[in-house]
């Protein structure tokens, strides 16, 4: 099924603990294969991160970068965006 939007709804708490604890619960109830590319990915991301004095990739450029990718829905349309 899509999870796309329960990620949203997810992100969209306003209480930091309920938010984290129910993008745990969505991140671990991901298909396997879906999970160990996203724990493969999110490793890969922070180790960028991790040397944004040397490739000015800090966090906030990545999400840039690959929030457009990584976040949409599979009817979204490129042109739309």
């Amino acid at each position: 099924t899509d999870k796309y939007a329960d990620f949203i709804d997810a992100n969209r708490k306003e209480d930091p603990v309920e938010r984290l604890k129910t993008l745990k619960r969505l991140i671990h109830d991901l298909p396997e294969h879906h999970y160990e590319t996203l724990k493969f990915l999110s490793a890969h991301l922070k180790t960028v991160a991790e040397n944004s004095e040397k490739n000015k990739m800090e966090p906030r450029n990545l999400a840039i970068v690959f929030g457009p990718t990584l976040v949409r829905t599979s009817d979204d349309n490129m042109t739309h965006m």
